[in-house]
């Protein structure tokens, strides 16, 4: 059993830079002869769609613009259904000053028939070569916006009426959730506080190990609260680089505290308060590029942070009972708590020197 969770860490490990897959930014205006989007996207998609390489710089990219916006306006459709709306794209250009992979800009026009029905935009590019492709769609009405997320087998946004609040509130919920769920390095830290709770639980009981693991998530809860709402607002904005390399950084500290002190629970809940503060930035990475809606700003923001909440408190749920039955097993503190932390650790180290030196 032992080698199978060893393994399973490692697994979930290895893939922790999945989340943070390549994105494509579209802001949606309806005009009078039907729609305008302006897109942004990162170089090196633009490459691999054009076929240049993903090495290719932005200047190669650029000499191929023409190409290049044909290729957007054909892959990224606006229509009823029935009727395709006709697509002509403007010249790409450089995005400037962005933290986070250099980026390329331009505006399409649709021209949709005046018998057109309800509008769906859909997006086709990048997904194909790129099942981690995420497409932020920002739609603009009069006074209002609403977001969505577009990911590989749901493609589809309608370009209809503003959304309802009871709506805004329940497609951020899901968005905290997937989050969490899909942020496997914010996982990972998780799993690192309570990885030594099942050695508490086979001591003292499983009632001193709830109460110890529900101290650390709620310090984890309050750090990482506090963060993600002054990001999200505006209050406080810190690099991408940093607060990556920094969240690596704490996966790190607390799985070679677990190597060190493997019955040290003490330290914990300031470690996760502490470390949180780091994690709430993170968090809010993903409402940065989402935007949050002006009609829900605040009930927006509070509906995702729930979601990272739930998926949270669940994970520790799921995981609690089986450190509790592993811990009275042979080998739980060498291969599960020393073994797994080190495995952790590694992974932690890695992804930190990835972060610290990308470009």
């Amino acid at each position: 059993m032992w080698r199978l969770v060893l393994l399973v860490i490692l697994a979930c490990a290895s893939t922790a830079h999945a989340h943070r897959g390549s994105a494509k930014y579209v802001v949606v205006e309806r005009t009078s002869e039907g729609a305008s989007i302006d897109v942004e996207l990162e170089v090196v998609d633009a490459a691999m769609e054009l076929g240049l390489g993903e090495d290719a710089p932005a200047s190669a990219v650029l000499a191929r613009g023409d190409d290049l916006g044909a290729l957007l306006a054909r892959g990224i459709t606006i229509g009823d259904g029935a009727v395709a709306c006709t697509a002509g794209a403007g010249a790409p250009s450089e995005v400037e000053g962005e933290d986070g992979p250099p980026r390329l800009a331009l505006t399409i026009d649709y021209a949709c028939p005046e018998a057109a029905g309800d509008l769906v935009l859909r997006d086709d590019t990048i997904f194909p070569t790129d099942a981690q492709h995420e497409a932020f769609v920002r739609i603009r009405f009069a006074g209002d916006t609403d977001a969505h997320v577009l990911r590989a087998g749901r493609q589809d946004v309608a370009l209809g009426e503003p959304p309802s609040t009871v709506s805004l509130l329940g497609r951020f919920l899901v968005e905290g959730v997937l989050h969490l769920v899909t942020g496997y390095d914010h996982l990972l830290f998780l799993l690192s506080l309570v990885l030594t709770a099942g050695g508490l639980a086979l001591r003292e009981g499983m009632r001193v190990a709830l109460r110890d693991v529900a101290i650390v998530v709620t310090a984890f809860t309050l750090g990482h609260s506090v963060t993600l709402i002054a990001a999200a607002l505006g209050v406080i904005v810190l690099p991408s680089r940093l607060v990556e390399s920094v969240i690596a950084a704490s996966i790190a500290v607390v799985a070679l505290l677990n190597v060190w002190r493997p019955d040290e629970r003490r330290s914990m809940p300031w470690l996760a308060l502490g470390f949180g503060l780091v994690h709430g930035f993170g968090f809010s990475g993903v409402l940065a590029e989402l935007g949050l809606p002006a009609q829900a700003r605040v009930l927006s923001l509070l509906a995702f942070n729930v979601g990272i909440e739930l998926a949270q408190l669940a994970f520790v749920a799921v995981m609690l009972s089986p450190l509790a039955w592993l811990a009275g097993k042979p080998g739980y503190r060498t291969w599960i708590v020393r073994g797994g932390s080190i495995a952790i650790a590694l992974l932690a180290l890695v992804w930190l020197v990835e972060r610290a030196t990308a470009p």
